[in-house]
């Protein structure tokens, strides 16, 4: 069990028989009554995002969560579908389950997958992973006035603003959490 006052972001615990992830904490104390711990949270099975109120003291249930390190092999477009490497047998997630992290996977790369009672949650990313660029438009000659940015399209489909120097076949580097260009990249 953990105690509300040990809620902190990213805590994951079970309320009403649904898994969720802590998102921003808030102790409220108020003059004379007890303390609120106010908390915004994500399902972790549908996605929906709300907020929840504690009394001091309340106490939660952890969440039984498993990690499993799966290969992804493709994106069907409604359904995402990994390879347990240790058994052979393949797992299939839909696509609104993690659709933000749909977005950074590549084929053929290990990801460490969580689960809640056997069912796919949540998919935990490496801070920054390093995509080629597949096409970028031409920069506009004069246009240097400022931070001038293009619209590239990396390998793996995502669409990013980089800077106008970014050329088609360069690496570079992602940030997983926004989604946004961070630097040029060597890695692979």
């Amino acid at each position: 069990m953990i105690n509300v006052n040990e809620l902190r972001n990213g805590t994951l615990f079970v309320h009403s028989n649904n898994p969720y992830k802590v998102l921003n904490y808030e102790h409220i104390k108020t003059a004379r009554g007890g303390a609120t711990i106010k908390v915004k949270v994500q399902n972790l099975e549908s996605g929906a995002i709300k907020e929840l109120s504690f009394n001091n003291g309340d106490r939660l249930e952890e969440a039984d969560l498993e990690n499993r390190n799966l290969q992804f092999l493709y994106n069907d477009g409604e359904k995402l579908h990994f390879m347990d490497m240790q058994e052979y047998t393949e797992t299939e997630v839909n696509v609104s389950i993690i659709e933000h992290e749909s977005k950074f996977l590549q084929e053929g790369k290990d990801y460490q997958v969580v689960y809640f009672e056997g069912n796919i949650i949540s998919l935990i990313l490496p801070a920054s992973i390093f995509l080629k660029v597949a096409e970028v438009p031409p920069a506009v000659r004069g246009n240097t006035s400022g931070q001038v940015t293009a619209a590239a399209v990396l390998e793996n489909g995502l669409k990013v603003e980089v800077p106008s120097f970014i050329k088609a076949g360069e690496i570079v580097k992602i940030n997983t959490s926004t989604g946004d260009y961070s630097g040029r990249g060597t890695q692979r």
